[in-house]
């Protein structure tokens, strides 16, 4: 019934909506969305952003754990009539089930929408974009409606425990400690299993293999990526920097510009440099893990020290 489902959203297609659709589910989850939240957390809530990017993080890794455990193959493989629009079978990576796509977007979405959830026309936008990127992964042929479907309830759940932990981090002395500890052994664990753990190994009529096992590990090694930088930048950010969102606005504009274009070297070149040095599973991690550092610590960092310094030389040309 699945595969039916997508042979008959396949026979609505048209060039436009192809092209529309591709656009919405590559924007949505991709660099310039990081960047989005990458600015959220430097210049206007950083807890609002810390609460976003946790969840991404996390739910990645529960995510792609569930796609390697039950290494469902995609729609195209199970059936040839399925035909992806447009580009998008080159973005989509790994295993079917749960999608990906949809749990990056329902984590994005969800946790704006629990953040803001007193303004309920921004609530009601969120769970639009959730089931818009939901409908383009099924339109595009690229993932089944259980696919997505238990993605959305993937990142409900890790949304809900992600916002009771907060709060229970917050709460004590030195919890963040263990929360950050934790989250690196699961996320060191969970690079074990995906990496060593069987895989299927299946032949089409001809002889060729389906699905290169070596193919599909490569998000796991993303989404450890993920998870280790989100811990080690957050808790760095948190006993060693501690800044804040108040201030000029002028000065947290000129913030956010530069940081995003230091974000987009790192996404346009820093990442095609790793994956070339240390080949596309390391390279991908590295690059994830920088990016979470980069995003969550290091630029901080900089611009705490730089912002401060300039303020300490305006203050005493003044009393000069």
């Amino acid at each position: 019934m699945d595969i039916d489902f997508l042979l008959w959203l396949q026979g609505l297609r048209t060039p436009f909506l192809d092209t529309v659709l591709e656009a919405v589910t590559d924007t949505v989850t991709g660099t310039a969305m990081y960047a989005v939240i990458a600015i959220l957390y430097w210049c206007i809530n950083k807890q609002a952003a810390t609460f976003i990017a946790v969840n991404i993080a996390s739910g990645t890794m529960v995510n792609q754990a569930l796609k390697n455990t039950f290494c469902v193959y995609r729609p195209w493989i199970r059936d040839p009539r399925v035909v992806p629009a447009g580009d998008a079978i080159h973005n989509a990576t790994g295993y079917s089930f749960p999608s990906g796509h949809t749990q990056v977007a329902s984590c994005e979405f969800l946790s704006v929408a629990v953040w803001q959830k007193r303004r309920k026309w921004v609530v009601a936008l969120c769970f639009f974009f959730t089931l818009l990127v939901m409908f383009t992964r099924l339109y595009l042929g690229v993932h089944t409606p259980q696919d997505v479907l238990v993605s959305l309830a993937v990142s409900i759940a890790v949304i809900f425990m992600n916002s009771k932990l907060m709060k229970w981090v917050d709460g004590g002395k030195n919890r963040d400690i263990i929360f950050a500890s934790v989250g690196v052994l699961l996320g060191i664990a969970f690079l074990l299993y995906g990496t060593f753990k069987s895989y299927p190994v299946d032949y089409d009529a001809a002889g060729k293999l389906l699905v290169d096992p070596v193919e599909m590990i490569v998000d796991c090694y993303s989404a450890a990526g993920c998870v280790l930088g989100f811990c080690v930048g957050w808790l760095l950010e948190r006993r060693l920097v501690a800044f804040d969102t108040q201030g000029d606005v002028l000065v947290r504009v000129l913030r956010g510009a530069v940081g995003a274009v230091i974000l987009a070297v790192l996404a346009l070149v820093v990442r095609g440099g790793l994956i070339g040095l240390l080949g596309e599973h390391w390279g991908n991690l590295g690059f994830f893990f920088i990016a979470f550092v980069y995003i969550l610590f290091l630029y901080p960092l900089a611009f705490t020290k730089i912002e401060r310094l300039i303020k300490n030389k305006i203050s005493a040309t003044e009393e000069t």
